[in-house]
């Protein structure tokens, strides 16, 4: 047997979560077009096909590996899943730990001390590239909030400016754009590539505008938008756990409609 609420309770129970229901699909909706927009603008400013107001001069033809260090745990260095922590010293960076161009850390597992020192070449700090080379290949974050020591697990390339040719902030909205997944699909001739190596980045030429400025205010607008879209989703989340709640105490008569 079912107890329900008389049909007038039950009408003002629908329109309640009727209207979450709608501002959810709203926020949706707004989500999807910021993105359509973000993808666009991506296209165009990293292409060179839209320049911004106040700079000139034609775009540089540079190679990734030439102009970077390219790091990666070696053979695993004896790591071994019994040495991951749920807390620890050092973060330790997976593949499945970037999400939407970040790190989580908070599914992040730790390595002790000596794990962290054991290979100072793929020690992380912010404003370094981190780009995925087995699993789902050629996913990219940029490090930007990291509070404490962070390493790498296998299958993750630490990639870090050694010239003044590029800014780590604009490589990695190239490493997100078309221009590298264009050359992700030649490197793998229409075949399912199962491994990035180094030798294949070597073969990553790209052009870049002529100054760090135009390519910083570049990296700063798709910043913005980005910064935005998360804002969003972060709303998105919460108006989805209020209605969440609103079901559980609205459904079961703990809160009542009079």
């Amino acid at each position: 047997m079912i107890l329900l609420p008389k049909t007038s309770e039950q009408k003002k129970i629908v329109n309640a979560l009727s209207d979450v229901d709608a501002l959810i699909e709203n926020l949706k909706k707004i989500i999807r077009k910021k993105k359509d927009i973000r993808k666009g603008t991506l296209q165009m400013l990293i292409t060179g096909n839209r320049r911004l107001d106040g700079f000139s001069g034609g775009w540089v033809k540079i190679n990734l590996s030439k102009n970077s260090k390219l790091k990666a745990r070696i053979g695993w260095q004896g790591l071994t899943t019994a040495e991951y922590l749920d807390e620890g010293y050092s973060y330790l960076i997976t593949g499945t730990d970037f999400k939407d161009g970040q790190i989580n850390w908070n599914d992040c597992h730790y390595v002790d001390y000596n794990r962290y020192e054991q290979d100072p070449n793929i020690q992380v700090s912010n404003g370094d590239l981190l780009l995925t080379k087995d699993g789902t290949i050629g996913k990219v974050a940029y490090v930007a909030d990291l509070t404490k020591p962070a390493t790498l697990n296998s299958g993750v390339f630490l990639v870090k400016p050694i010239t003044d040719a590029y800014t780590a902030h604009f490589m990695f909205y190239v490493l997100e754009s078309s221009v590298f997944k264009d050359f992700l699909q030649q490197l793998s001739a229409g075949s399912t590539i199962n491994h990035l190596y180094q030798k294949d980045l070597v073969k990553f030429d790209l052009y870049v505008p002529p100054t760090k400025e135009e390519q910083e205010a570049i990296a700063g607008i798709l910043f913005d938008m980005d910064s935005d879209i998360h804002r969003l989703e972060k709303k998105l989340s919460k108006y989805q756990k209020i209605k969440q709640g609103m079901m559980e105490e609205l459904l079961t008569g703990k809160v009542r409609l009079m």
